[in-house]
């Protein structure tokens, strides 16, 4: 898939020259002419660099740059602002956040340069910063000796099921990274609440309920990460809507979100816990069918989890790292 530039320049023919020119070299090229058309198809088309022209009849190049790369979405997105050539204008242009600083290019070819090299130092940045927040992740996990290597049995559980629904190749990987980074947002549950041996007061479910939205927004930065969002923030919805954080019911929660969910408790069910000793494997699935009925999971999907447990031993372990795979 190609990068997508957002063009942001008001309705003229250089701009409708620019379009052609990076469309003939396989961008997908959205443009917008104004500042709320630029703000609102920057938050839906989260696209790879925005190439913004201080041409706009609304708003001058510096505030608009500095809107955009205040939302957590654009932080790791380049904004190259393009203007007449100026000192003081530079310098205004990078105190707005602006990731380049262009007068207008000698030739269209120069500017083709400059967007690949930013292009390319952003899937760099985003990479590294990917292999930061999987460790995170892990981190968060070893604080409790009890849930060590959850996520990887998750991944393994979850990707079975995947298969088993003819999951494309890139959906099982959105599935497995999924269910690696799902708890991340718990760096700001308190370790008191984290691994807290008893029920938690109402004051710290509250707490603990807000993870899902906290790791959302941990990874939303991210372009790699953008189809992992909906699952990491809606892997404790229930089908009856009686889940969190959105209330989300039946099928508008995500597939992805459904799987890892039931993953999720089987793997909670079959390990010890703080407050409870680990479960027979078929306990466990006896509980899984138990919350399907009440309407709180998805029940053929728990129905098809049952079949391949029962298939393959219980999900035996393949003696293979998810986490060590992801890095291979």
């Amino acid at each position: 898939m190609m990068p997508t530039i957002l063009l942001v320049d008001r309705h003229s023919p250089d701009r409708d020259d620019w379009k052609a020119f990076l469309q003939n070299q396989g961008f997908d090229v959205f443009v917008a002419e104004n500042e709320y058309a630029a703000v609102q198809q920057s938050l839906e088309l989260h696209p790879d660099l925005i190439l913004l022209h201080d041409t706009l009849p609304d708003t001058n190049g510096y505030e608009l740059c500095k809107k955009l790369k205040a939302h957590p979405l654009h932080q790791t997105t380049p904004v190259v602002l393009v203007m007449s050539p100026d000192a003081d204008k530079a310098l205004k242009g990078q105190q707005s956040g602006a990731d380049d600083f262009w007068g207008l290019p000698t030739s269209r070819w120069e500017a083709l340069s400059r967007i690949q090299s930013l292009l390319q130092m952003r899937a760099y940045i985003d990479e590294q910063a990917k292999s930061v927040l999987l460790s995170l992740a892990q981190s968060i996990e070893a604080k409790d000796p009890k849930k060590v290597g959850h996520s990887e049995r998750l991944s393994e559980y979850a990707l079975q099921l995947g298969e088993s629904l003819d999951l494309t190749d890139d959906d099982l990987e959105t599935l497995r990274v999924a269910c690696l980074l799902h708890d991340i947002g718990k760096i700001a549950v308190p370790d008191a609440i984290l691994i807290k041996a008893g029920p938690l007061t109402p004051e710290e479910r509250l707490v603990m309920n807000q993870h899902p939205v906290v790791g959302e927004g941990i990874c939303a930065p991210l372009k790699s990460l953008r189809h992992v969002l909906p699952i990491i923030r809606h892997h404790h919805e229930r089908m009856d809507g009686s889940g969190y954080p959105d209330g989300l019911r039946g099928y508008r929660i995500p597939l992805k979100a459904r799987i890892l969910q039931i993953a999720d408790i089987y793997d909670a069910l079959v390990n010890d816990r703080p407050y409870r000793d680990a479960l027979p494997a078929d306990e466990a699935l006896t509980i899984l069918i138990a919350e399907a009925r009440c309407g709180w999971l998805d029940a053929p999907l728990v129905r098809r989890f049952c079949d391949i447990c029962q298939a393959t031993g219980h999900f035996l372990p393949k003696n293979r790292s998810m986490l060590a795979s992801y890095y291979a």
